[in-house]
């Protein structure tokens, strides 16, 4: 298995790509980024009042609204965020809290590479907040979020996915979900709680290339080592 680098301009391509490797049978592991920003929400928010309005509104403020088929809550992709994907059919008794420490795994060991302790649990007021969010000193950089799809013989397709807040400015995506939020009466979002690794780094952030890589490789490991081929 190798881990799959994809760079697009739309965030419906990356969408797309994860949708493509949830359709597959065998183990998968993509990593994606946009170059144009979006913002990302359940489709359930479709059933909110003042969707169409709200969707309108943030595409007028430079954020088109895609939406997913997973839960969770609105999140904003584009330049300065690395998505990893993981797609493999496992056990349903694997369970949830399973799914995410296999998700997690690669990403807190990018951290221990880059000198970084990144710690998982919920942070209150961020965008997309879960127990299985990976942030450092109290602030969130990593979003995660599962899809299962049950299959035969007591298994099930799983889909993970995690948001890495590389670096760039954070408040604009923020701001955009708040805005969002605000027109969908939900709970609001601050900047402030959320940080980039290359805010939590001493020195300059390793290239993108030697990222991917590094996270391609552990999130590989992180699937052979629970499920051997």
């Amino acid at each position: 298995m190798k881990a799959n680098w994809t760079s697009v301009n739309d965030v419906a391509e990356g969408l797309a790509l994860e949708a493509g490797l949830f359709a597959e049978a065998g183990q998968g592991v993509g990593l994606w980024q946009s170059t144009t920003p979006a913002l990302v929400c359940p489709r359930t928010y479709r059933k909110r009042d003042g969707f169409q309005t709200a969707i309108q509104n943030s595409a007028d403020r430079g954020w088109p609204v895609h939406m997913r088929p997973s839960g969770g809550g609105t999140v904003p992709l584009g330049p300065g965020v690395l998505n990893m994907v993981m797609a493999l059919t496992i056990p349903q008794s694997f369970g949830i809290t399973n799914g995410y420490k296999m998700l997690c795994e690669p990403i807190i060991r990018l951290g221990e590479r880059l000198g970084l302790v990144l710690e998982p649990g919920a942070t209150p007021e961020s965008f997309c907040d879960g127990d299985w969010n990976l942030s450092f000193e109290g602030r969130k950089i990593v979003g995660t979020a599962q899809r299962l799809r049950p299959l035969r013989q007591g298994r099930v397709r799983f889909l993970g996915h995690a948001l890495i807040l590389l670096d760039g400015d954070v408040t604009p995506g923020a701001e955009a979900v708040d805005a969002f939020h605000r027109d969908l009466g939900l709970d609001p979002i601050r900047s402030d709680v959320h940080m980039t690794l290359q805010d939590a780094m001493d020195g300059p952030l390793p290239a993108l290339s030697e990222i991917v890589e590094t996270v391609g490789k552990k999130a590989i490991a992180s699937i052979d080592r629970r499920f051997p081929n």
